[in-house]
């Protein structure tokens, strides 16, 4: 028995698992947005409903591309001859031909890179986040380059992740503090 066998049978665990480690991130990107961008806080439901809206974007597209991912095989690949087909071979290789919503999705991902690399987060925070997304990022790779197809059940579970982080940038960024200075002034 694999592990995906065992957390097939013990579905509700594997949610909350799921659920919660996606809630985890998201936490931990939501206060690295806040602390990196503290004038957030005046405008928190602005800016969450903003944050809510990209990151579920971002979760649709990443979802689609997980349950149906772009395949890559040798047999696809040519050896370029000219600039223009070195450009769709590079296009191609990084999964980048699917079109708006890969667009979008990649857009947020480079921003987020971006906000959590100047956000004051805790090393070890950041390691969490790093390895979860190495592992996500390893198994999207399989997608596209063997022959793995996930199964319902699979992207059900990723796609809970995703809720899972872009509620928790939500529920973060959406709390609203004032400052008790202002106020005085």
């Amino acid at each position: 028995m694999n592990v995906l066998e065992l957390a097939e049978q013990n579905f509700i665990i594997a949610f909350a698992i799921v659920v919660g480690i996606g809630l985890l991130q998201g936490i931990i990107m939501g206060k690295g947005i806040r602390s990196r961008f503290p004038s957030l806080k005046k405008h928190a439901r602005m800016a969450s409903i903003i944050l809510l809206i990209l990151f579920a974007i971002n979760a649709v597209s990443s979802i689609l591309k997980f349950a149906e991912p772009a395949k890559v095989t040798l047999s696809t690949l040519t050896i370029p001859t000219s600039a223009e087909e070195i450009f769709l071979l590079i296009i191609n290789l990084l999964g980048i031909n699917a079109g708006l919503w890969t667009v979008i999705g990649t857009f947020i991902t480079i921003v987020l890179i971006i906000f959590l690399k100047f956000a004051d987060i805790h090393q070890i925070a950041r390691y969490f986040i790093f390895t979860i997304s190495c592992i996500v990022l390893i198994v999207a790779l399989l997608g596209k380059f063997t022959d793995f197809i996930p199964t319902s059940f699979q992207i059900t579970l990723y796609a809970f992740y995703q809720i899972g982080i872009t509620l928790g940038i939500f529920l973060i960024t959406r709390r609203r503090e004032s400052d008790v200075l202002s106020e005085i002034k």
